[in-house]
């Protein structure tokens, strides 16, 4: 009896020994999740379009002349440009899309919630003569058709042409 006994014990050890090795084998299966593209919490496209839109009192951008493709937006310094750049991205600039370029061009890929394209917004300074705006971030045709934007430009404060309503707008930023 003795011996039945002892069989028992030890097949009673194997079987929860080989419970408790699967378990923990499924779950390192689990969390690893294999080589799936990371999914955004966020949908790339839709951010970018709740942030350039206009809420309220809040605007991000006035259009200058008759151009509506183009957004302009004052900026304070240099600096400004690329905080308001890394505003667009649900992430900011942490975002997993962001690509730097050698000559200081930023390049970002939206995304949707599911991991699907959505389009490309690129951040770059002109280069050559003056153009008359610090830094642009420029919409990929997927971006420009959801927005019906094909870019924003960001224009130093003192640089800002008058025009009256935004003049003063300008001034009070200021202060």
């Amino acid at each position: 009896m003795k011996k039945v006994f002892t069989f028992i014990t030890a097949a009673c050890r194997w079987t929860i020994t080989l419970c408790v090795c699967s378990v923990v084998a499924m779950a390192s299966l689990t969390a690893c999740g294999g080589d799936e593209p990371a999914e955004n919490e966020a949908d790339d496209l839709a951010y970018l379009k709740q942030r350039i839109s206009p809420e309220g009192d809040f605007v991000y951008g006035v259009y200058l002349g008759e151009n509506t493709e183009v957004l302009n937006r004052p900026i304070q310094t240099e600096d400004d440009a690329l905080i308001e750049f890394y505003k667009l991205l649900s992430d900011g600039s942490s975002h997993k899309g962001l690509k730097t370029e050698a000559d200081g061009t930023i390049s970002c890929r939206l995304t949707g919630a599911d991991g699907q394209y959505q389009g490309t917004i690129t951040f770059n300074k002109p280069q050559g003569t003056f153009t008359g705006y610090y830094a642009e971030v420029v919409f990929s045709d997927e971006v420009t058709a959801a927005t019906g934007l094909t870019r924003i430009r960001y224009i130093l404060a003192d640089l800002w042409p008058p025009q009256g309503f935004v003049t003063d707008i300008l001034e009070w930023l200021k202060k």
